[in-house]
């Protein structure tokens, strides 16, 4: 059987990879890295790296690939002995293949790439319900009011409207879910199909059956 030691984890927006890279980094012991966090990171402690991905989001513009990989690689780099979960990376085929490259140098291998696979219909149904808690930061998909965590007022975020949906929509199937596929079609991904919707605790239930399964058949 296959030890599973590094992950990938794709999906769509609002696909709920949050939560399941959460249940994931539990049960697997995994250190987990967010981009976002390590970008801001990187700004706020002043490196190279940093101010040069400052510069573009000063800008409103996206941080090019070349500045993410090496923000990335050094991360892994510093992480080669542990077991880790990438989420929200590689975003792009591009920073993909650069990933390979890096973890080929290292002499690492990427154990499996997680696909959460969720229907457009269903994420943009949930995208709808989805209220955020002004106090607590806690996220709903009932359309509740009041938030369940403290009791504070729930509101809709600014992102969360059909034509911003669609956009995003629009840039995950032609960016991030060639990704997918291109680990699916090599045999390193497990895709995990949701059509309906379901409690996270399911569909991590069906995420810890199919990395089983994935690792005894490798």
């Amino acid at each position: 059987m296959k030890t599973l030691k590094r992950f990938v984890l794709v999906g769509a927006p609002a696909s709920g990879k949050g939560t399941q890279a959460r249940f994931l980094a539990e049960k697997y012991q995994l250190e987990t890295l967010s981009t976002g966090a390590l970008l801001r990171h990187e700004i706020e402690t002043g490196t190279e790296l940093g101010r040069a991905a400052a510069a573009y989001i000063a800008k409103a513009m996206l941080v090019p690939d070349e500045v993410v990989n090496e923000i990335v690689r050094n991360w892994v780099s510093a992480h080669a002995a542990a077991a880790w979960l990438l989420d929200g990376y590689p975003r792009t085929l591009a920073q993909a293949e650069a990933l390979e490259s890096n973890l080929a140098e290292l002499g690492l291998p990427l154990d499996v790439v997680v696909w959460l696979d969720v229907s457009h219909g269903l994420i943009q149904a949930r995208m709808l319900r989805r209220r955020e808690c002004a106090s607590c930061g806690c996220i709903t998909r009932n359309g509740e009011d009041t938030c369940p965590n403290c009791g504070g007022a729930m509101y809709i975020r600014s992102d969360d409207n059909l034509e911003a949906f669609a956009r995003r929509w629009k840039d995950y199937e032609r960016l991030t879910e060639p990704v997918a596929r291109y680990f699916h079609a090599k045999g390193q991904a497990v895709r995990i199909p949701v059509v309906e919707e379901k409690e996270p605790e399911e569909v991590f239930l069906l995420t810890r059956h199919a990395l089983e399964q994935f690792a005894e058949n490798d």
